[in-house]
């Protein structure tokens, strides 16, 4: 396993490099690659890859082609909610991936809303990077995030894309099944023809499974560079340290304490200011995230353990009810750490040696920790915050529904 991971960090090093020295921030081009690449229509002047003008226009065109046809699938699949509603048993079975998708489309509009913030939030985190990190160390600090940061996007997308991959699969292989059971359940037009109905279904999910990833790990993404930044900050704070043995040599390193500091406080505005852009940007999604999450959770644990006479189909609702726990651990889990390394953050500039420096360092360093306590967490909407505890609040709640979907099941 060791090996492995220190395979794919070469690799990681190596495709969509990361470049300290001019601000590049590799994790970041490789999701919006793939976002252009699952059909996300980013305008050319948003994409920071050198790729031709008129790639991009044709890879707009297309993304803007298949979210159209992404967002009437989402339509359909509304109306077969509309007819099957006095069905119990169909409607349950409908109601996971409509909600899934509209949740879907929802995040794809808000994100090409706010395009011009995303792009102001990536430059600040480009220009902090470029001038922030400077030291091995915090080199060190910036590669792991990344190395991370690729990784869970690797794995992320192969867990939800061998999902949509398989349903794609298996209702090529059982045309019957298209618009009959889920995750197949949608009314498209009578006069289609059977073949292009289940491309159509096959291939949409498959896609929407995937822009729906690189959307979400868009935010995912930037909560972890602030974490290293965050990470990085601390480390400048250890070069504010004095060895008493070596106090000469220390004195000469730390040239002038008090610019050090203002480094250190810049440079947590700009944090401050990356993580008020990025809650502005995708609080509702993911407050809209978290309820999906909730009663996509109930709904799909409750057809798993009602599913006996599909295995095919029973196969697929297990493997969608884990792309709904990685898809919401992957944020909590995030926005846990962002939180956890700011509450270490006041302890390490107090255990700096500012009791070396003068007057001027010490009272800037009491206004810096008063600032630095100050919570540095990310919400849904404001009310709920990303956190492992609200992680297992949710699972628990839908633990809970399923029991209440199984008793109205069996009456």
């Amino acid at each position: 396993m060791h090996r492995l991971l220190c395979k794919f960090e070469q690799v990681a090093m190596r495709v969509f490099p990361s470049d300290v020295r001019r601000g590049q921030i590799g994790s970041i081009e490789f999701n919006i690659w793939l976002s252009q690449m699952t059909g996300v229509p980013l305008p050319p002047s948003f994409v920071p890859l050198r790729r031709r003008f008129v790639s991009n226009c044709l890879l707009l065109l297309c993304g803007s082609f298949l979210c159209f046809v992404h967002f009437m699938y989402t339509i359909f699949e509304f109306y077969d909610l509309y007819i099957v509603w006095p069905d119990f048993y169909a409607f349950t079975q409908n109601f996971c991936l409509t909600m899934s998708h509209f949740a879907g489309a929802l995040k794809i509009i808000n994100l090409l809303c706010r395009l011009k913030t995303v792009q102001r939030a990536i430059l600040k985190l480009k220009q902090a990077t470029k001038t922030y990190i400077r030291t091995d160390a915090q080199r060190q600090i910036f590669d792991r995030a990344e190395v991370e940061n690729k990784l869970f996007l690797v794995i992320y997308a192969t867990v939800i894309g061998f999902t949509g991959f398989t349903a794609m699969i298996l209702v090529f292989i059982n045309p019957d099944m298209a618009g009959k059971i889920f995750p197949y359940r949608v009314a498209l037009p009578a006069w289609l023809p059977l073949p292009v109905r289940v491309a159509y279904i096959g291939t949409t999910d498959f896609m929407f499974a995937v822009q729906i990833v690189t959307v979400d790990y868009l935010n995912i993404g930037m909560m972890n560079l602030l974490r290293c930044h965050l990470n990085v900050m601390k480390s400048s704070f250890d070069e504010l340290n004095f060895n008493v043995k070596c106090m000469k040599s220390d004195i000469k390193r730390i040239r002038d304490p008090n610019e050090r500091l203002a480094d250190i406080v810049r440079h947590h505005c700009v944090l401050k200011s990356v993580r008020d852009d990025v809650e502005q940007i995708f609080r509702l999604p993911v407050l809209l995230q978290f309820f999906t999450s909730l009663v996509i959770s109930a709904v799909t644990g409750f057809q798993a353990t009602i599913y006996s006479s599909n295995f095919k189909s029973e196969l697929i609702i297990y493997f969608y009810c884990f792309c709904i726990f990685t898809q919401l651990f992957g944020y909590c889990w995030f926005g846990n750490e962002v939180n956890e390394q700011n509450k270490t953050l006041a302890a390490r500039g107090y255990s700096s040696s500012w009791y070396y420096f003068d007057n001027r360092f010490r009272k800037s360093l009491a206004i810096f920790l008063v600032n630095a306590q100050q919570p540095f967490d990310f919400t849904g909407g404001g009310f709920v915050a990303l956190s492992l505890p609200s992680f297992t609040g949710i699972m628990s709640k839908a633990y809970s529904f399923i029991a209440v979907l199984r008793q109205m099941y069996d009456r």
